[in-house]
């Protein structure tokens, strides 16, 4: 009976090990500022047989990368990890060979940690166990893990992969990619986000250069929601307007939630505007105004040639601020007001660590019927692209 318990405590602590310090990244390097169109690009698992034709795509876009390097991969290819430093990029630790820290005695994880020297490591798998982040304090390493995942390591379209790094990939964001010659997807991901990343306006810099800090707990909480976040994207076609590093706003078709207003009848088709809860802290007032400004434009050219939509709408404590784009104000029921007000309190505290305050104003419905909307908005009429869709 002892020693059932003894295994369950144990099970519990690398249970509770993962989650804390893998699947929140608390302590962790996840992303770096997000005031800043930087962000790193980070290869695993090498080098390999992919590793020059990864460092030529780079080469042609003028692009420096991080590489988490495994020594069992440089005993191989020693040839491949002297290029990789010759032109320039970062080399850090994922290891001496690719097993979870939870296959591993103590210290042979410590080999593991110190297999290859620098200032960052990255567990394979990213998994954890109880003293992965004592063993890499020890070795003077900081833990480094990601905000995006490439997922190249499945067998899905290479072109939907490389769309998703672009709806998903933010200012700051640490992209986690493999140079892993099991792993063909990497190649094909790259000819289609390396040159539209720089379109886009990013600045991908190594690891070293994005001034990241280790996750908080309150940050740990946003690493852990993004996967809820995009689940909800895919469940409410939630589509982005624009991909650039600050556009900020989204919408999502739905049915008017009334009451009926002058030009637009509830239950009427429309959509519902979201912001970006990641970008908007991090964001300048004259910022939001521009980029609002670029995004609602990039939204009248789509709803221009769609009748089918009636308008547009927001409910929530900051659709008071859609009046400086227009929009209309109209009173919501109370259960509205106590859903997205306890929505607004929670965003609040988790993206910007501010407590609710009886001084902030109540929500609101802020809506946009059709003509009015792109009487004020629309620029231009050529028939506009596909929105992206996540």
């Amino acid at each position: 009976m002892e020693i059932l318990i003894l295994l369950l405590l144990l099970l519990a602590l690398y249970l509770g090990a993962d989650i804390v310090y893998r699947w929140m990244g608390v302590g962790a390097v996840a992303w770096g500022s997000r005031s800043s169109p930087k962000i790193a690009l980070t290869f695993d698992d090498g080098p390999s047989l992919h590793t020059e034709a990864i460092l030529e795509r780079l080469r042609e876009h003028g692009i420096k990368a991080t590489f988490f390097v495994l020594q069992s991969q440089v005993q191989r290819y020693p040839q491949l990890l002297d290029k990789i430093l010759a032109e320039g990029h970062q080399v850090e630790s994922h290891g001496q060979v690719h097993r979870p820290a939870f296959l591993l005695w103590p210290w042979q994880e410590a080999r593991q940690i110190r297999a290859i020297p620098g200032r960052f490591y990255r567990p394979p798998h990213g998994i954890h166990s109880p003293l992965t982040r004592l063993l890499a304090k020890a070795a003077g390493k900081q833990v480094a893990l990601w905000d995006v995942e490439a997922q190249d390591w499945t067998s899905k379209d290479p072109q939907a992969l490389a769309q998703r790094i672009l709806v998903w990939c933010r200012p700051g964001s640490i992209i986690l990619l493999h140079d892993n010659d099991r792993f063909p997807q990497t190649l094909a991901i790259l000819d289609e986000i390396l040159p539209r990343l720089k379109e886009l306006g990013y600045q991908p810099v190594r690891l070293d250069e994005l001034e990241a800090r280790p996750l908080t707990w309150r940050e740990g909480l946003m690493r852990a929601s993004q996967g809820g976040h995009e689940r909800y994207f895919i469940k409410n076609k939630v589509q982005r307007l624009g991909l650039g590093p600050f556009d900020y706003l989204a919408v999502s078709p739905c049915a008017f939630p009334g009451p009926s207003q002058p030009g637009l009848r509830k239950g009427e088709p429309s959509l519902e505007v979201h912001l970006d809860s990641v970008r908007t802290p991090a964001m300048t007032q004259m910022q939001l105004l521009r980029e609002g400004r670029k995004g609602f434009t990039l939204l009248a050219e789509y709803v221009q040639f769609r009748p089918e939509i009636r308008g547009v709408w927001g409910i929530s404590q900051a659709a008071t601020g859609l009046r400086a784009f227009g929009f209309h104000l109209a009173p919501v029921t109370l259960l509205q007001r106590l859903i997205s007000g306890t929505a607004s309190a929670w965003f609040l505290w988790l993206y910007r660590g501010e407590l609710p305050k009886r001084s902030l104003p109540l929500a609101v419905l802020g809506y946009s019927p059709r003509d009015e909307f792109l009487a004020k908005w629309l620029r231009s009429a050529k028939a506009p692209e596909n929105l992206q869709v996540r």
